[in-house]
């Protein structure tokens, strides 16, 4: 019997490494003899890197960069497919994690890093990038990322801006001829699950703005700082990028990989899952367990569970959910493809003692899950 573990993190309590090797601890003690076929999942945010890098004997790679706002920080990528590949996430970089709360500031807020990340991953040798957007704490529209590629930005009297992430109004125009030169042979996959447009209510600053710092007087400047630089973008590049889905992510860091990079952006767990050939992998299982922290109706749209359940369902592989905790319209996914979903949640415990306890009551429960398919009541 094969039995396929492959779980997202449970955030703030697992990793997706730890899910996967708990469950497996769980069950093995009802199916020693079991083939346990591991692999941790990203949906194309947070934990991408370590999970691609765990299920493809990959390195991760330590290096310093800006994070949003100037700082030098301890950042990193992952290397996988004998180095040629680079799994690099926004967030390492110029994500809000690196930011405290109370010194969040978006009208100064760059993408610098993570164009220092890329750079660096090219010089490393590789020749195709998966960039994860997820998590940002910035609304440059890639501006930052771009000048760390060598695009250059100037101002109306033709002189060159070099911080051009905050003075996005001042940009007339651009100089992208570094990118030929750095991005010949590079292939370039984008992990975004964001179908917001660049600007408007619905877009990149309006939407997420407030949340990375943005008080209400912001949010009409920084919409109209992206509009303009779109209008700019479009009479050079006879092209109007700033309404296709997922332009508005990570601050508008969408818009600038396609518009001046041509990166297609693609659902982060599918493209995860292609990139490990989950397909051929689930063929030859007998059980697939999969799970994250919180099942609820926002697990239906694009999230890990919802990419297995798809192939699940296309290779009638019997599949369990094994969650922290349910929440509404969690009931929905049954519909999806999956078999079955628990929690391992005990009553009436503080969130502080379930991150505590997050390992042991996972375990107990994949045991206890186990012990019932051995009885065949489950």
């Amino acid at each position: 019997m094969t039995i396929l573990i492959a779980p997202d993190s449970y955030k703030e309590s697992l990793s997706a490494i730890e899910v996967a090797e708990t469950i497996k601890n769980g069950f093995k003690s009802i199916f020693p003899d079991a083939n346990y076929v591991l692999l941790p999942l990203g949906d194309g945010g947070e934990g991408t890197v370590t999970s691609l890098v765990y299920s493809k004997n990959g390195t991760i790679v330590k290096t310093k960069v800006q994070n949003a706002l100037g700082k030098k920080i301890d950042s990193f990528y992952g290397l996988i497919n004998e180095n040629k590949t680079a799994v690099i996430e926004m967030a390492a970089a110029s994500g809000l994690e690196h930011i405290k709360e109370q010194d969040r500031d978006i009208m100064k807020s760059s993408t610098y890093g993570f164009g220092e990340l890329i750079l660096h991953a090219i010089n490393k040798g590789a020749k195709k990038l998966i960039l994860c957007l997820g998590g940002s704490a910035t609304n440059d529209a890639g501006i930052g990322m771009l000048q760390a590629l060598g695009v250059r930005f100037y101002d109306e009297n033709k002189l060159e801006i070099k911080n051009a992430a905050v003075k996005i109004s001042q940009i007339t125009d651009f100089d992208t001829s570094a990118l030929l030169t750095t991005f010949k042979d590079i292939s370039i996959e984008v992990a975004c699950d964001v179908q917001n447009p660049l600007c408007g209510d619905n877009g990149a600053s309006y939407v997420f703005g407030k949340q990375k710092g943005a008080s209400i007087q912001d949010l009409k400047m920084l919409d109209s700082h992206l509009e303009s630089f779109s209008i700019l973008c479009k009479s050079i590049f006879k092209k109007d990028y700033s309404k296709d889905e997922g332009a508005g992510a990570a601050g508008g860091l969408g818009f600038a990989l396609l518009a001046f990079l041509q990166a297609p952006l693609v659902s982060g767990i599918d493209l995860v899952l292609k990139n490990l050939k989950f397909e051929d992998i689930i063929k030859d299982a007998s059980l697939l367990i999969t799970g994250e922290g919180k099942i609820d109706k926002q697990t239906l749209d694009g999230k890990t569970i919802m990419g297995l359940a798809k192939l699940s369902s296309k290779h009638k592989i019997k599949t369990i959910v094994i969650a922290g905790c349910l929440g509404d319209g969690y009931q929905d996914i049954l519909k999806k493809g999956i078999d079955i979903v628990f929690d391992c949640t005990p009553i009436n415990e503080s969130f502080s003692l379930l991150k505590q306890n997050a390992k042991q009551n996972l375990e107990l429960t994949s045991h206890s899950i186990a012990k019932c398919l051995k009885m065949n009541i489950a």
